[in-house]
């Protein structure tokens, strides 16, 4: 297996960036968020803190009809 390596420069990065995500979808982005907030969660054990902090989270509506 061959490696290849690219060596651009810092804002040819970011621009390369920038583009990716914008060609995503909203749901592939979301997912994205969501798939490195699992990751964080799990890798530095914050599972107790991740559920205690939705527990605050929550909230309930009710939608009504005015008259």
């Amino acid at each position: 297996m061959r490696s290849i390596v690219r060596i651009i420069k810092k804002d040819e990065e970011e621009k390369f960036n920038l583009e990716y995500w914008l060609k995503r979808t909203p749901e592939e982005r979301l997912e994205a968020v969501q798939l490195l907030r699992e990751q964080y969660i799990r890798y530095f054990n914050k599972q107790v803190l991740y559920r205690e902090s939705r527990k605050r989270l929550r909230r309930i509506y009710k939608v009504t009809q005015q008259a």
